[in-house]
């Protein structure tokens, strides 16, 4: 694909999280153009610009109105996710936007529907399911791998996040871990979608909930002391077509466990960790012998079988480098504005996922169980994983 016909973007908000982003561009620059970035903040757009050596803008309004972009990555602060990327339809711009969505359905209801009135799209994160671990999960789901799917687990717990030594925690271009915002947007919020995206994109939309959060542990250690910090703990249950149910926990207050299993009538699959693509899959039979059951009770997943990931993870994470393309997503959206068909992340599907999300972090505003509203048509997998 030629410079010229490659989809340009623009990154708007160069804080903790952009760094993941931008490192993974290089990954598409086949299909995707960084015309620029910015941010409210001088010191911190100065910062981003000085490391990655991008063109940055001199304000949202310069880079919203320039007509190389055809798609503005929204990667601020959560709570300004909804403005920005009605700021962006505003300016007939196609919209990939960090998760969530917005901050409540309603917000996510009308962007979509603004959206849609002004002729563009609009996706959102978490893009793990795009992963090559995900898509090998799923294929081994549809090629009957464990019979017939009925329960999932997924874990999102983080372990004591405010015990840690957070502040340590510094991006490349040199933007602490934002500590206070994490705990006042919540760890569902935050988290629940790299497992929703997951569990819908293979088993269709979520028909209810049933969820229970609470705040465990108010006093954060944070100076000055958070004003309103968000639920720490969530479970919810989630019921699926065909008679397959979820749970989903989510903390920063149980240890760090990221697990994820589907459970079948002939076994089960497991990952360690959604935010890895190059995570292993692993299949498990039922343990039926003495000895099987003796040592699955000792050893938990002791033994089972690597499933072959459907094509090698095409990067290399850890060590500072992240374990999961970032930029994947946006590189789908353009994909699918240039072929005219519908993303796999599409407005439907970031409402679904905001609404399941708004019902495990505050459940007190909804009937239990909640009956979801929001559905979305079946995802495609990858064309590498069919």
């Amino acid at each position: 694909m030629s410079a010229a016909s490659r989809t340009g973007i623009a990154i708007v908000g160069c804080g903790y999280v952009a760094d993941s982003y931008r490192h993974c561009l290089p990954l598409h620059s086949s299909v995707l153009q960084l015309v620029g970035v910015w941010d409210r903040d001088p010191q911190r757009l100065a910062a981003y610009r000085s490391c990655w050596g991008d063109h940055a803008y001199g304000g949202l309004d310069e880079a919203l109105g320039d007509e190389r972009i055809q798609i503005v990555v929204n990667l601020t602060d959560p709570e300004n996710h909804a403005d920005v990327t009605d700021a962006a339809i505003a300016a007939g711009k196609h919209v990939y936007t960090e998760k969530p969505l917005a901050m409540t359905t309603g917000e996510a209801i009308a962007l979509r529907d603004r959206a849609r009135a002004a002729g563009v799209r609009i996706a959102a994160a978490p893009c793990n399911f795009l992963g090559e671990a995900a898509q090998t999960l799923w294929k081994a789901v549809r090629d009957g791998r464990i019979g017939r799917p009925v329960l999932a687990y997924a874990e999102l717990d983080d372990g004591m996040v405010h015990r840690a030594n957070y502040q340590t925690w510094v991006s490349r271009s040199g933007r602490v871990w934002p500590a206070r915002g994490e705990f006042e947007t919540g760890c569902t919020f935050e988290h629940a979608g790299y497992a929703l995206t997951v569990l819908a994109g293979m088993f269709g939309p979520v028909r209810r909930v049933t969820s229970f959060a609470a705040l465990l542990i108010a006093d954060k250690k944070a100076e000055p002391p958070l004003p309103h910090p968000a639920p720490d703990f969530s479970v919810g249950m989630l019921e699926f077509d065909n008679g397959i149910v979820a749970r989903l926990t989510n903390s920063i207050v149980a240890p760090y466990e990221h697990r994820f299993r589907i459970v079948g009538e002939d076994g089960a699959l497991d990952i360690k960790e959604p935010w890895d693509y190059a995570c292993p899959v692993v299949l498990r039979r039922p343990s039926e012998g003495r000895l099987s059951r003796i040592l699955e009770r000792r050893f938990g997943g002791f033994g089972g079988s690597r499933v072959p990931h459907v094509r090698p993870t095409p990067f290399r994470g850890g060590r500072g480098k992240p374990t999961m393309d970032f930029s994947r997503g946006i590189a789908e959206l353009a994909a699918a504005i240039r072929e005219n068909r519908p993303s796999r992340l599409d407005e439907d599907f970031a409402v679904h996922v905001t609404e399941v999300t708004e019902v495990l972090q505050y459940p007190e505003r909804f009937e239990r169980p909640h009956v979801v509203r929001s559905t979305f048509a079946p995802i495609e997998p990858m064309d590498w994983a069919r």
